[in-house]
C-alpha cells in the first residue's frame, strides 16, 4: 500500500512539475506564421515595427485616423495573430477610427517568447510609437480581448487619460482562470503569469466599455460581470446572449461598441 501511494505522489509530482516547466507552451498558442499587408481588409495598412525596452524589434499592423478620430489599439489573446487581429479593427477603421494591431513577442514572426510582463514592455512600446508620431493620450482607445485584457488593463493605468477601455471576454485574473481549469494542481503556488486585471481594474480613470458573452465556457459571463462590477464609473456592460468566447462578432458586437463609444 506505502509503495503504491508512493508510486502515486511520484506520478502527481512529475505532472504538476512537467506542467510548471511547460506552463507558457500552455497558455501562449503563438503562432510563427508571417502575414502579408496585401491580407489586410483595411486599406492604407502598413507595417511598423517598434523597439521594446528589453530590446526587441517587434512588427505590427497600422492604418492611420481620420481628423478628430482616435486611434485604437488592439490586443488579442492568447491564440490569434496579426492579420486577425487586425481584420477585426475593419469596422472601426471603415467609421474613421485609426487601427494599430498590436503583435507580441513570438507571435506572427516577431523575435522573443510571450511572457506577461513582456507583453507588458511591447504594449509599451506600441504606445510610445504613437505618441512619438503626435497621437495624444486622450485619442488614445485600447481594446483588449481575453487575455489581451491584461495588457490593456496594465496600459490604462499607466495612461490614465486615455479616451476609452474597451474589454471583450477579459478575465478577473489567470490564477482563477487556470484555477478553474485544473483544480488539482496549485495554481497559486506555481503559476508564473497571473494577469490580475481584478486587482488593478479599480485604479482605471477612463471611461470603460466591457462586452461578454453569457454562453462563454473559457472565461464564464460570471467572471466578466466580477471585473466590470470592480471597476469604477463611467462604465457600460454590453452583455451577449448566447455569446461564446470566440463567435462573438458575429452577434453584432461591433455595432454596439460603435454605438457606446458615441455616447
Amino acid at each position: 500500500m506505502l509503495s503504491l501511494v508512493g508510486i502515486a505522489v511520484l506520478i502527481y509530482a512529475s505532472l504538476v512539475g512537467a506542467m510548471y516547466m511547460n506552463q507558457r507552451n500552455m497558455l501562449y498558442y503563438a503562432t510563427t506564421k508571417t502575414f502579408q499587408i496585401s491580407e489586410s481588409a483595411i486599406p492604407n495598412t502598413r507595417e511598423i515595427t517598434v523597439r521594446t525596452k528589453d530590446g526587441l524589434t517587434l512588427k505590427g499592423w497600422y492604418s492611420p485616423a481620420k481628423p478628430n478620430f482616435p486611434t485604437i489599439l488592439r490586443f488579442h489573446g492568447n491564440g490569434s495573430n496579426i492579420l486577425w487581429n487586425m481584420n477585426a479593427l475593419h469596422p472601426y477603421a471603415m467609421k474613421g477610427y485609426g487601427a494599430l494591431s498590436v503583435e507580441y513577442r513570438g507571435f506572427s514572426g516577431n523575435p522573443g517568447k510571450p511572457t506577461e510582463e513582456g507583453f507588458y514592455n511591447d504594449a509599451r512600446a506600441f504606445i510610445q510609437w504613437l505618441e512619438d508620431k503626435g497621437t495624444p493620450e486622450q485619442n488614445l482607445i485600447l481594446f483588449g480581448e481575453s487575455v489581451g485584457s491584461g495588457p490593456a488593463v496594465q496600459m490604462a493605468i499607466e495612461h490614465p487619460k486615455i479616451h476609452t477601455l474597451i474589454l471583450l471576454s477579459p478575465l478577473p485574473s489567470m490564477t482563477e482562470i487556470a484555477g478553474r481549469h485544473y483544480t488539482y494542481v496549485p495554481v497559486e503556488l506555481l503559476l508564473k503569469d497571473r494577469y490580475d486585471n481584478l486587482s488593478k481594474i479599480g485604479r482605471i480613470q477612463s471611461p470603460l466599455i466591457l462586452v461578454h458573452g453569457t454562453a462563454d465556457n473559457v472565461i464564464p459571463y460570471a467572471l466578466g460581470k466580477k471585473l466590470f462590477d470592480a471597476a469604477p464609473e463611467p462604465k457600460t456592460l454590453i452583455t451577449i446572449e448566447g455569446g461564446g468566447h470566440n463567435d462573438m462578432a458575429k452577434f453584432g458586437i461591433n455595432d454596439k461598441i460603435l454605438s457606446a463609444l458615441s455616447e
